[in-house]
């Protein structure tokens, strides 16, 4: 098999197809990627968004005063936040005790009833108490903060294992490889990240779970480096509301197409229900797979062992985006009570501000 021999229309034939299935009925379906993911996970349960970005902050500083410039202390901050990390009495029970600074958190919130005439702590069901709720700050630790009797830093223990010999890990190498030929990182992280796999434009990371192994691993590499060559600060969609549906259609689309291309059809389902999850509607699905499947084809190609391989832009690709353009234009004529033909159509194809065309033509009206 080559690049040139992935048949899109039969994919995307097939891909509309189960994403119809799913919406009648999603019954027996296999689990989607971030739920797989949130099976993996153990260790220490996730701590909240805002002691999540407490504890990024704070390794953020400890990074930035080891010398190192922001970026790079962001992109260190962001690998070790998504190790395992934990209380000091979880550590103590697995055996560890810590050697380097803590983090500080906020506790979860503690339930007091007071007397309003005092300010007095008083008994829960106190005729006249109000409730209260205070927090505490609390001390965490990472892995590498900690240490076992051998000398050993927890990092070892949580630290993803290797993946399995055989072709996909083959295939996860050379797409790995072949990403970080063009700046990036790639990572497989410890077992207390939630996510899947996320990918940051800013510090060019791409991380992936490390509970995922063999096709599981390559299908969210492939969906995160798509979403580093289709998405970011050239994109002008906000990653947010139905646009993010969007983005993580066009990202997925890329796995289903490779797993398909490597006969993974249980994968590749599960990448069909993904993206029936995020876009609701097959036919925003099928739109997604025209805007990917020319990164479809280069990660195919790297899979598959091509050397020098670049992504080309696709007219399907051009042909997607301009629909989708149309669409939008239209709306917006709509919107300022004008039919999208004729002149009103023409002006605004030309880039002339609706607001104005719609100024002009009214009036004359």
């Amino acid at each position: 098999m080559t690049k040139q021999q992935i048949d899109h229309q039969a994919n995307r034939a097939e891909l509309v197809d189960q994403v119809n299935a799913f919406i009648e009925n999603p019954t027996g379906w296999p689990a989607a990627m971030a739920a797989r993911a949130l099976r993996l996970r153990s260790g220490h349960p996730a701590y909240s968004p805002t002691n999540q970005a407490l504890i990024l902050a704070q390794l953020v500083g400890r990074f930035a005063r080891d010398g190192r410039s922001s970026r790079e202390a962001f992109a260190a901050a962001m690998h070790a936040a998504s190790q395992e990390i934990a209380p000091r009495y979880v550590w103590a029970r697995r055996g560890y005790a810590p050697t380097g600074a803590p983090l500080a958190i906020w506790s979860r919130p503690l339930m007091l009833w007071l007397d309003p005439a005092t300010g007095e702590k008083v008994p829960q069901g106190t005729p006249g108490a109000r409730q209260r709720r205070v927090f505490r700050v609390e001390r965490t630790y990472c892995a590498a903060d900690v240490v076992n009797d051998q000398g050993q830093t927890g990092e070892a223990e949580f630290t993803a294992p290797e993946l399995p010999e055989g072709e996909a890990r083959e295939i996860f190498d050379r797409l790995a490889a072949w990403i970080t030929g063009q700046g990036w990182t790639v990572d497989r992280s410890g077992t207390e990240m939630v996510e899947g796999g996320y990918t940051i434009h800013a510090t060019r990371q791409i991380v992936v779970h490390g509970g995922l192994t063999e096709w599981a691993a390559v299908e969210t590499l492939a969906h995160e480096i798509a979403h580093a060559l289709l998405h970011g600060a050239d994109d002008d969609r906000p990653y947010a509301g139905e646009h993010r549906g969007d983005m993580e259609a066009e990202a997925e689309a890329v796995a289903y197409g490779l797993l398909v291309a490597f006969g993974q059809g249980q994968h590749a389902r599960s990448a069909a229900r993904y993206m029936a999850e995020w876009a609701r509607s097959a036919q925003r699905v099928a739109v997604a797979y025209e805007r990917s499947c020319h990164v479809l084809d280069a990660v195919a190609a790297v899979a598959l062992g091509a050397e020098n391989v670049t992504v080309a832009r696709s007219p399907k690709a051009d042909r997607a985006d301009a629909k989708a353009d149309n669409k939008a234009l239209a709306e917006q004529l709509r919107a300022a009570g004008l039919e999208p033909k004729g002149e009103a159509w023409k002006r605004a194809k030309a880039g002339e501000p609706v607001a104005e065309i719609a100024a002009d033509l009214l009036q004359a009206a």
